[in-house]
């Protein structure tokens, strides 16, 4: 008979250790803060363009689920003040395109929401790319407006000089165009970084950096590293892609605080699998 005592003793500590875990990563959930990102919002077939529509879904699924949206820059400000955070998240555009404003903006707008446009400053005034003035009316929207670089190339694959004039271009432009209290911000083109990089992106100034990794953020990520969650358009059923991009970031992030292991770059395969 101990040995049935035994086997009901460990069923009943399993699931005990069962619920806990479902309960901590739901708690998780709320208080980390997922950073969406996007680039454009338009009624195309590729990999980067959210049809108008699908875009509204995610959108109405976010309010749904009671998600406020905030600033890349006040995010860094709270985090730096001690602030805690309950379903909150940061919607970041990289590149600056027209439709940013033209279908994004009054989108949001419906719901409540403000994004962060990470414009990289070569394209400014292109075909299909927002202008200075644009710019300005996106920010009335209420968007903070932060870099994406000056010529969007991967820093890490720059010579160092090249890549420390090209951070402070971009900064000191997007510096003119729009002033923040709470500093610059930045997205890293094609979400590439390392330890060099990052020291030059803080000599610049930059006051939060969003990397390309995946994963939801807390007062263990570094703000000049933060993780994202990466919306791509997938053609079919884009607002289920769209709940598994956010649980598998937040999957992702729950482990890495829990384990202290970085799962993310064997995770980040099979997310892109998936």
């Amino acid at each position: 008979m101990k040995w049935k005592k035994g086997i009901l003793l460990g069923l009943v500590a399993v699931a005990a250790g069962c619920a806990w875990a479902v309960h901590d990563f739901l708690n998780f959930r709320d208080r980390s803060v997922p950073i969406f990102a996007y680039h454009r919002v338009e009624d195309k077939s590729d990999l980067y363009s959210m049809p108008t529509d699908e875009f509204r879904a995610q959108m109405e699924y976010l309010k749904e689920n009671g998600y406020k949206t905030i600033k890349l820059g006040d995010y860094a400000s709270r985090r730096k003040a001690g602030d805690s955070f309950h379903k909150e998240c940061v919607l970041i555009f990289d590149d600056g395109y027209l439709d940013n404003l033209t279908n994004a903006a009054p989108i949001m707008k419906e719901y409540g929401y403000i994004g962060n446009m990470f414009m990289a400053g070569m394209y400014e005034g292109w075909p299909g790319y927002l202008t200075w003035d644009e710019e300005v009316k996106l920010a009335q929207y209420g968007w903070e407006l932060g870099s994406h670089t000056y010529i969007h190339k991967p820093l890490p694959t720059l010579p160092r000089q090249e890549r420390k004039a090209d951070l402070k271009k971009s900064h000191d432009h997007m510096l003119g165009l729009y002033y923040s209290p709470n500093g610059v911000t930045l997205s890293y083109p094609n979400g590439a970084y390392n330890k060099e990089v990052v020291e030059d992106v803080k000599e610049a100034g930059y006051t939060a950096g969003v990397t390309g990794l995946i994963g939801t953020n807390t007062e263990r990520d570094g703000l000049l590293t933060l993780r994202r969650v990466n919306v791509f358009h997938h053609k079919t059923k884009n607002l289920e892609h769209f709940k598994r991009a956010l649980y598998k970031a937040q999957l992702i992030s729950w482990m890495n605080e829990k384990t202290g292991y970085d799962f993310n770059r064997f995770l980040l395969w099979y997310y892109h699998k998936k």
